[in-house]
């Protein structure tokens, strides 16, 4: 596909359209079925912009190719696939430096799907609706990606991290990765020349991992130059939030070598994550214990609770303990923070000493370390394990009161409430039952079906049809998508309750 002779040849990028783009003497000459022109180009990377050709402005990169040889694409491999024949890439540069820079590109746009861009909002109020369009739940994934690729040139839709999460998280969940790599990758092309910064490349690694998709990520991260601890670490991340535990461990020790990277605390404290999570504590012990004088990085707070989280998960209780003295000690002389309040609660609460425990929560705040849902999720169900379901209740019912640093309160979830009303349930306290499951059900949450049938069943024979009722209804209000086949199963058992109510 690329052929350089000498400087005055030609080198064409054609595509399956009918178009293709030359580079001769620093200047690129775009030819299609209705004539040619030619533009000056920067040394690097540059954006060109062909709406006579139809051509969305895309950045990218072209390595210069020696006397000879093949283009990297290679003359066998099929040209990339394009989003649409509005969407092309033209690729001119003489830095060889930047030769996997283009390929990741190309590998990263051709993924994509087909769409048809949409004209661009022109006023702030045009995308204004854009944004609430995109966050209206009844928009569909390609009417999403559609509307999302037409706010790209926008600054303003560029920075709006929340928005480019929630449309990442809406397309993986209705399974269209292969939309998030079709608005991920354009919105590389949007950004201003000469390329993207650390920081955005370092939030689509992010969002490519929130998706499911690490190999994208990983594509992302080599297009950072220079390479950066930073990325390293986002990468790391990924690859632990997708549970690709060796990956992670292996990317750690071989990527740092070859880019010339100098991993940081950062990086060795995702190491460390992954390490137990995995399983591994001896390697993460050891990891942990070299990074002073391997690394010459110091363990913080952070990497002491990752091991103590080990110590936990692996039973070890005199390491966890042992641990837990250096922290405060000459020996590291680091304040524990929410964190490791969390898992030593946690670890007395496994041991059946949930009132412990909930000392050590009250003992948080005097200390200037305010809980945090964490915090008392963890003692409200070793509380419930335990049968001390009225301790539990009250300790929910604290939450809303607890002190914290610019605020007050914590605010319950659905764990919370859950664990909550089937351990009321279990124990036949029907009306705290109650009011944990209306409460729930006004966060919209639906609780499990088992425990509802269990509060309505308990209901009826405390002679409180009426509220039996309302719960059922309630139900049918919250259960949405495939769950309300089995709802309606539920429902038929109590046909009584529903007869003058219609369905």
């Amino acid at each position: 596909m690329y052929k350089q002779i000498d400087d005055n040849s030609l080198i064409p990028y054609t595509t399956s359209y009918s178009w293709s783009v030359a580079w001769k003497k620093g200047k690129a000459s775009v030819s299609s079925g209705s004539g040619v022109t030619t533009f000056e180009l920067r040394k690097g990377a540059f954006c060109i912009s062909l709406l006579s050709f139809g051509l969305r402005s895309l950045w990218a990169v072209r390595p210069s190719v020696r006397r000879g040889q093949s283009s990297p694409v290679g003359s066998q491999s099929p040209p990339p696939r394009l989003s649409s024949p509005t969407m092309a890439s033209a690729a001119l540069c003489r830095s060889p430096s930047l030769l996997s820079r283009r390929h990741l590109l190309v590998r990263l746009l051709s993924t994509q799907t087909q769409l048809v861009t949409p004209p661009m909002p022109t006023t702030p109020a045009d995308l204004s609706r854009l944004k609430s369009s995109i966050r209206d739940a009844a928009t569909s994934p390609d009417a999403l990606a559609t509307l999302f690729l037409s706010g790209l040139p926008h600054p303003a839709f560029l920075a709006d991290r929340p928005l480019f999460a929630l449309s990442v998280h809406r397309l993986a969940s209705a399974g269209r990765r292969d939309l998030v790599a079709s608005v991920l990758s354009s919105s590389l092309t949007a950004l201003p020349s000469p390329h993207p910064s650390e920081g955005f490349l370092l939030r689509l690694i992010s969002l490519y991992s929130a998706a499911g998709m690490p190999d994208h990520s990983l594509t992302v991260f080599r297009l950072v130059n220079p390479p950066s601890d930073r990325a390293l670490s986002a990468l790391l991340s990924a690859y632990h939030d997708n549970r690709l535990y060796d990956r992670a461990v292996r990317a750690f020790n071989t990527l740092p070598a070859d880019l010339g990277i100098k991993p940081g605390l950062v990086s060795h404290n995702v190491l460390l994550k992954a390490l137990v999570a995995s399983g591994d504590v001896a390697a993460a012990r050891t990891a942990f214990h070299e990074m002073p004088d391997t690394a010459g990085v110091q363990p913080d707070i952070v990497s002491c609770n990752e091991i103590l989280k080990g110590y936990l998960n692996a039973g070890d209780d005199a390491a966890f303990d042992q641990l837990v003295k250096e922290i405060t000690g000459p020996k590291r002389r680091l304040k524990p923070n929410v964190g490791t309040y969390n898992l030593r609660m946690a670890l007395l609460c496994s041991k059946g000493r949930s009132f412990e425990a909930e000392e050590l929560l009250d003992a948080m705040g005097a200390n200037g370390v305010p809980p945090n849902r964490s915090s008392f999720n963890t003692v409200i169900k070793g509380l419930c394990n335990e049968g001390e379901v009225g301790a539990a209740m009250a300790l929910f019912k604290r939450m809303p009161e607890v002190p914290r640093q610019n605020s007050k309160g914590v605010s319950p979830n659905f764990e919370t409430y859950i664990m909550l009303l089937e351990a009321l349930v279990n124990k036949s306290l029907f009306d705290p039952a109650l009011e944990v499951c209306k409460e729930c059900l006004h966060n919209k949450w639906a609780p499990p079906f088992q425990a509802i049938k269990g509060l309505v069943q308990g209901l009826l024979k405390s002679r409180k049809a009426k509220h039996a009722r309302e719960v059922l209804m309630a139900m049918r209000k919250a259960v949405k998508g495939d769950a309300k086949q089995e709802w309606i199963k539920v429902e038929a058992q109590f046909p009584m309750l529903l007869a003058d109510k219609k369905v």
